[in-house]
């Protein structure tokens, strides 16, 4: 009898183990507050993110992720998506979106309003990222001073999906 509680309470502990793992190194799930991210994700919406994915590869353009940002003494997650790469340069000019002087397609069709500190070169170092929300005209995002480039550490994982979507009004 002791043997089996025994066992049981290894098996509860193991299982408690592998879930924190799980959930430390490989996904987590990230409600979304505000509506940069709109069309894609809404306020309220839940959404898997891979930590694996940049353990062993990096950020790719368009990809949506999940950034720890500071705000003087607190941290947050912030979602966006990846428009500059490591060694470009990326500057908004009439509207639009250019990548070491070649436009963006792919983003977003909608005239960008403010161009920010992208309205003259940004030249991004080897490890720094340009990123905005799909909400273009109402993004707090690498266009700002308060959040800038982006550097590698700075990214917790990229969106896999939605697991569960907030009520749309």
């Amino acid at each position: 009898m002791i043997r089996r509680i025994g066992l049981w309470v290894g098996e509860i502990a193991a299982a408690i183990l592998l879930a924190f793992l799980v959930i430390q190194f490989c996904f987590q799930t990230v409600t979304v507050h505000g509506d940069s991210m709109q069309p894609a994700y809404y306020d309220g919406d839940t959404v898997l993110v891979n930590k694996l994915d940049y353990r062993f590869g990096s950020p790719k353009r368009l990809d949506a992720v999940i950034l720890e940002l500071e705000n003087g003494s607190t941290t947050h997650y912030s979602v966006k998506r990846v428009i500059g790469l490591p060694g470009e340069t990326v500057k908004i000019e009439n509207g639009k979106i250019y990548i070491n002087n070649k436009e963006l397609k792919g983003f977003s069709e909608e005239e960008i309003l403010s161009a920010g500190l992208a309205a003259y070169d940004v030249a991004l170092e080897d490890d720094e990222y340009f990123v905005m929300g799909d909400n273009c005209n109402n993004s707090e995002d690498s266009r700002v001073s308060n959040i800038g480039n982006i550097k590698r550490s700075q990214f917790v994982g990229k969106i896999t999906g939605t697991i569960h979507k907030a009520k749309r009004q």
